[in-house]
């Protein structure tokens, strides 16, 4: 199986992530910008605007998607839903070829149909390295 990893951050939390995954795995972690100014305070409560929203935004993906079975989309939740830039990659890839990791302090995505699989690393939970590890096993088909 061809797995490539893409990702969108605002902090750099979700690329830590991402980029651990993709080590394991032994592929490619792809960034997704978009055209947004998401920091400081001003970008937090923007993030949680076009996030409560669905409000659109121009994405860019900085690498090479061709050649892959299956993505591992890793995200940051912002007011409940995934980031804007994260829903627009979305929009043009098959869900039943997605597991989806949603970073966050303590919420949980509320919409998780359709998704191969959906993975919650959050913070108040200190669970990052348990939730990568499970990922990866179940990918690799590595019994626990």
């Amino acid at each position: 199986m061809k797995y490539k990893v893409v990702f969108f951050t605002r902090t750099n939390n979700s690329k830590r992530i991402a980029d651990k995954i993709s080590e394991k795995l032994s592929c490619d972690a792809i960034q997704i910008i978009d055209n947004k100014n998401w920091k400081g305070i001003f970008g937090f409560i923007k993030a949680g605007y076009y996030s409560s929203t669905n409000k659109s935004v121009d994405i860019k993906i900085l690498g090479n998607l061709d050649a892959v079975d299956e993505y591992i989309v890793v995200t940051p939740l912002w007011a409940g839903g995934i980031a804007p830039a994260t829903r627009t990659f979305l929009r043009t890839t098959p869900l039943d070829k997605v597991h989806l990791v949603v970073t966050s302090d303590g919420g949980q995505i509320k919409n998780r149909s359709g998704y191969k699989s959906v993975s919650d690393i959050t913070k108040s939970n200190n669970n990052e390295e348990l939730i990568i590890n499970d990922l990866v096993n179940s990918l690799l088909k590595i019994k626990p």
